[in-house]
């Protein structure tokens, strides 16, 4: 393992590395993750990336962690915290799974539980919370299983591929559900 900064079952979560930059720039690439990461018009080109990366290093409010595969070593996706509000204790939740494995929900069930329980016990805060493709229903159901409800849904709220799509907001609170 290297660098770790959470260790889960099956995988573990670890600072994004340089190592990593050509993993994400490929994975931006892919339309289904450029709308996860609201990067609708391009994707994350070498700079950008390197600028992604040195700028979560430095950045009091976000996070980003790879996923990693304890048995492989291989980097699966990316799990991070973004807008960590001190003062009103909530923090943005954000994930993606660049390598598609058959076990990959599993994966991402357990980095979002690894992630749930540095919110809530380490960090203290009072709610988690993110956005979702509404037409995401396996993502949806993940995220419920693990203690999520739907907040509410923003009709029509992106214009991806030619047509309006909603936006599923997807939050949890401590003491109600997964924590």
């Amino acid at each position: 393992m290297r660098n770790p900064f959470h260790i889960g079952t099956d995988i573990y979560l670890r600072p994004l590395e340089p190592e990593d930059v050509p993993s994400l720039t490929d994975w931006t690439t892919r339309p289904a993750i450029r709308t996860v990461l609201d990067l609708f018009y391009r994707p994350l080109g070498q700079s950008a990336a390197d600028l992604f990366l040195e700028r979560t290093k430095n950045d009091a409010h976000d996070i980003a962690l790879g996923i990693v595969a304890q048995e492989t070593e291989t980097m699966l996706g990316f799990i991070g915290l973004n807008r960590i509000d001190q003062e009103n204790s909530h923090i943005q939740l954000g994930f993606f799974l660049g390598e598609q494995k058959a076990d990959g929900e599993r994966y991402l069930s357990e980095a979002v539980g690894l992630m749930q329980r540095y919110v809530f016990a380490v960090l203290g805060m009072n709610r988690l919370w993110l956005y979702v493709d509404a037409a995401e229903a396996r993502t949806i159901n993940l995220l419920e299983r693990q203690g999520f409800v739907r907040e509410a849904t923003l009709r029509q709220d992106r214009y991806l591929d030619g047509q309006y799509a909603d936006t599923v907001v997807m939050g949890q609170v401590r003491g109600y559900g997964g924590d």
